[in-house]
This record gives structure tokens, sequence and C-alpha cells, in this order.
């Protein structure tokens, strides 16, 4: 596996009462055990430390990671682990997350944090608007909204100002709340032919919807399916809202057979591995690792 490098950049929050009053705002309580993912100096684990019950704080850079060890040094219930988060096990109980991640590879942390299978209950990242704003199903987003929105609430919890970080950010900062819904709008036994069939159809290049699926549905089946979810047979794939597509996909459950079936099957593996960091990573300029 190629390891991504993380010698990226970062903006540190400096204002331990904004982080406090955000991380109550939140939720974190004696109840959670919480994920501080590249923790830089700690003033974001220190804050958590007061609240929480249990603090996982992750940094790969030696140096700043001897200072938070030596910080928390007395504090059991404080675990700081020089550790690369990208090849971090995450923790099989119940937790959350409540980072100030770097903006560069914040795709790379939100793809393993919704797609491992150990997923958080709430996770609060500190990102730019702009990968807010695709996470939530805006412009490129598309895809990454269909296969977890389902399954997940986005939204901005927060909009920062510039004058929050050291360095300054050249971009507009937001808190997204990614929070793992109760009752999921897919049955968790679907999940899987879920994430091939929307990867098979939206992965593919073609025109219409109509030719994406006319190997799996009939072309009157395909019609059919378009009166009664109320989208044209000449639609494309971005016409389709969110329970257009979930109604798209218990048709195909019911009507298309397993053979048929077989055809999406991989799709959703070979789009993690696109978005799983074994490609290359964009960089900005170098200032810590995670």
């Amino acid at each position: 596996m190629r390891v991504p490098d993380l010698s990226i950049s970062q903006n540190f929050l400096t204002d331990a009462k904004l982080i406090r009053r955000l991380a109550i705002k939140a939720g974190i309580s004696k109840d959670d055990v919480v994920l501080d993912i590249g923790s830089g100096k700690g003033i974001i684990t220190e804050v958590l430390a007061s609240i929480a019950d249990s603090v996982i704080s992750l940094e790969l850079d030696p140096k700043l990671h001897a200072q938070v060890r030596e910080k928390f040094s007395g504090d059991s219930h404080v675990h700081v682990l020089n550790e690369n988060f990208l090849l971090y096990s995450l923790p099989l109980k119940p937790y959350k997350v409540f980072s100030n991640i770097p903006f560069s590879i914040t795709s790379l942390i939100v793809n393993k944090l919704l797609f491992t299978g150990r997923v958080p209950e709430d996770t609060f990242l500190v990102v730019q608007k702009e990968a807010a704003d695709r996470f939530m199903g805006k412009g490129e987003g598309y895809l990454f909204s269909l296969l977890t929105q389902p399954f997940f609430d986005f939204s901005v919890f927060y909009k920062f100002k510039r004058e929050d970080f050291t360095p300054r950010p050249l971009v507009n900062v937001v808190m997204l709340r990614m929070r793992k819904k109760k009752e999921p709008l897919i049955a968790l036994n679907l999940r899987e032919q879920y994430l091939d069939f929307v990867c098979y159809v939206v992965n593919q290049q073609k025109p219409t919807l109509k030719l994406r699926l006319n190997r799996l549905f009939t072309a009157l089946q395909y019609y059919r399916i378009s009166d009664e979810l109320n989208f044209s047979v000449t639609s494309k794939v971005k016409d389709l809202t969110l329970p257009q597509w979930i109604s798209l996909f218990e048709r195909y459950v019911s009507f298309v057979d397993s053979e048929k079936k077989s055809i999406t099957g991989g799709s959703y593996s070979k789009y993690r591995k696109v978005t799983s960091g074994l490609g290359k990573v964009t960089r900005t300029k170098a200032r810590r690792p995670l």
C-alpha cells in the first residue's frame, strides 16, 4: 500500500474558549470517547479532556507528539499516540470525532471515517467551506452524497472567522458535522448492494440514465419506473434526487435477477481504491505531518 505523504499544511485554532463552546454545543460529554486527529500542540485535546470520558489524540509529528505526551503524562484518560491516522485502526467501541484536520487530506480522512465500517457516532471536522459543500452534494460531490446521505446527516455546524486561526487561511472555513442516522434510509443488509448499484450507474460514461441502466432493466421496465418515480425518460444521472435514487434502487432489488445484479458487483470497491489514499495526494505548502 502506498501511504500518502502527510507533510502538508494546517491552520491551527488558537482560542480554547471557542473550542470549548463548540465542543459543549456538539454534545461532547462524560459519556464519550472522542478522537482528535492531528492534535498539533494539543489545544483541542486539552478541551476535550476536560469534558469527555476519554480522548484519543493522534499526532504524527514527533516533536509535537512529544509536547502533547508531556502535557498529558499524568492524565490516564488521554491516550496520546504517535500514529498516522490513515493507517490507524479505528476504535471498536462507540466513539466521536472532534478535530481540526489538515485541509489537504480532508477527503482521505472523511472517506476513512465513513467507509471503513467502524464509523463514528458523530463527527465534527474543521474543513474548507468548499469541501463541506462538496460533501453535502454540491458540484463534484454528487456521487459521494448518494453513497453517504442514506446513512449520515451532513450540516455546517459553525462558520469560523479567518482570524480564529494561525496562520490565517486564505479560504472560508467551517466546522462540518457528519452524524450517523439512527434509522438509515437503506437497510444495512442491503448497504453493499446499494453502494455497488450507485457506483455502477454514476461512474459510467454514457449521456443518459436510460443508457446506463440498459443492462439491468428492460426498456419497458425503465419507462414504467420513470413514470412511477416522476423523472423523464431522457434524464441524466444528476437529474435525480436522493429519494428518487432510493426508490430506483428498491426497483433494482425487486425486479433485477441475481445474474444481472452481478454486473454491478465490485463497482464500489473500484471507487474505494480511488478514494482510500492509494493514489496521488494533492499537496499544499509543507508545514507539518498529521
